[in-house]
C-alpha cells in the first residue's frame, strides 16, 4: 500500500520529530507507528484495546515498537511523559460518547508544550475521486464501523480537554487509490452487510442503495 504509507509519512513529518522525543501512537495502525520508530531513539509506546491487535503489532513491527492494551479513556502512564501522541484515524473508530475521555487523558499524559497530532477523514472533498470515498465512509458509518466526527465537534472536545493552541488544516493531495484497493473497499462492504444481518437486522434499503451509488460513482470517477 504505498499510497497509504505515503500519507502516513507525510503525516508524521510535519510534526517535527526529535530523536529523543518519547512518542504515543493511539490505535492499532502499525504503520505508523513503525514510521515514528524510525525517527526516535527511544521505545515507541502503541495503545490498543485488545490482545489481538498487541499481538498483530508485535509480529508487524521492530523491536522499539511495544504495545499496551489499554481502554483509550484510561492511559496506564503518568502524567507528562510523551512529548507527542499521534492518532492515525484512531479517532474515527471511536463512539462519540468516548472520544472526550481518550483527549483528556492524552492531554494529561502530554509533556508541557507537548503536541497531539490526529488526522481525521475530511467531509469536504475536492474531487469526484474523493466523493467516492467519503461514500464510502458514509456507508461504513450506518453500518457502525467507524464514525465521521465533524471538525467542530473535534475542536469543542478538544477545548474541552484542555487543549490551548489547536490548529486544523485540510491536507489536499491527490492520492490515487489503486484499483485492487477499491476492490479490498468493495469486501469491506460485503463483510459489513454480513456482520450486519448476521444480528438479525435487515440491511435497510437505503444502505443497499448507497452501496450501489458507490458502485457506480466509483467506477466511473475512481476513488
Amino acid at each position: 500500500m504505498p499510497y497509504a504509507v505515503y500519507d502516513r509519512d507525510a503525516f508524521v513529518t510535519r510534526t517535527g520529530l526529535g530523536p529523543d522525543m518519547q512518542v504515543l501512537n493511539i490505535g492499532p495502525d502499525y504503520i505508523t507507528a513503525s514510521q515514528v520508530a524510525k525517527s526516535v531513539e527511544t521505545a515507541v509506546a502503541v495503545a490498543v484495546p485488545d490482545t489481538g491487535q498487541a499481538q498483530g503489532i508485535r509480529s508487524t513491527s521492530t523491536n522499539n515498537v511495544a504495545p499496551v492494551v489499554t481502554k483509550y479513556s484510561h492511559q496506564p502512564f503518568k502524567g507528562n511523559s510523551f512529548d507527542i501522541i499521534f492518532s492515525y484515524h484512531a479517532v474515527n473508530y471511536i463512539q462519540p460518547g468516548e472520544v472526550p475521555g481518550l483527549l483528556r487523558e492524552a492531554n494529561r499524559i502530554l509533556k508541557e508544550n507537548g503536541r497531539f497530532a490526529s488526522m481525521v477523514w475530511s467531509q469536504k472533498p475536492t474531487n469526484k475521486a474523493q466523493s467516492s470515498h467519503l461514500m464510502l465512509l458514509e456507508i461504513l458509518e450506518k453500518l457502525g464501523m467507524l464514525y465521521l466526527h465533524k471538525f467542530d465537534d473535534i475542536s469543542r472536545w478538544l477545548e474541552g480537554a484542555g487543549f490551548e493552541e489547536i490548529t486544523m488544516e485540510l491536507v489536499n493531495r491527490n492520492i490515487t487509490v489503486p484499483d485492487n484497493w477499491v476492490r479490498t473497499h468493495l469486501k469491506w462492504l460485503e463483510r459489513g452487510t454480513d456482520h450486519y444481518s448476521g444480528k438479525k437486522v435487515t440491511v435497510s434499503r437505503d444502505i443497499e442503495k448507497a452501496i450501489e451509488d458507490y458502485k457506480i460513482h466509483v467506477k466511473e470517477h475512481g476513488e
